[in-house]
């Protein structure tokens, strides 16, 4: 199945990735990303029948638990850190 690559397709937003693109995203190989599901550091992937899709919310959620360079493990929040939300 070819896909479209009209200017109307390329602006509807992306809702979802297929592991190849979640690891292109995240600078990693498609082998990171499952082990990454495994420790439960990323969420598991969405299935249609045998396609499996990333949802782009939940891996931002998950991302956004993900402690910062040079934070203790579990430290959230601090006061004066930036943060997204």
């Amino acid at each position: 199945m070819k896909h479209d690559t009209s200017p109307i397709t390329a602006t509807v937003p992306r809702m979802a990735m297929s592991l190849a693109k979640v690891a292109i995203a995240l600078d990693v190989s498609p082998n990171s990303v499952l082990q990454m599901v495994e420790e439960g550091l990323l969420p598991r992937p969405r299935v249609w029948r045998r396609r499996k899709l990333w949802r782009l919310a939940e891996i931002d959620a998950a991302l956004a638990e993900w402690p910062t360079d040079g934070d203790e493990e579990g430290e959230v929040g601090e006061p004066g850190r930036w943060d997204a939300d």
